[in-house]
């Protein structure tokens, strides 16, 4: 379900620090709120496959999604 760039994106997303992770997704906001929540959703999907743990990951995610949404209901 998810493509090997998604996967490499996500991959990279949660080998950074949670807060390298938030700053990173929450400065794409401003422009492409769409893709932001696209990555988030991914990233907690392929996080939930593998059984990956980070929450401090998972709260800099839903972070940044929310950001995302907001942005986008402001349009």
């Amino acid at each position: 379900m998810i493509t090997a760039e998604q996967r490499d994106e996500v991959v990279w997303l949660i080998g950074t620090s949670a807060s390298d992770c938030e700053i990173n997704l929450t400065c794409q906001v401003e422009t492409s709120p769409l893709r932001v929540l696209t990555s988030v959703a991914t990233a907690l999907f392929y996080m939930n496959e593998q059984g990956i743990e980070k929450v401090s990951h998972r709260k800099a995610l839903v972070k940044a999604g929310r950001a995302a949404l907001k942005k986008l209901g402001d349009m």
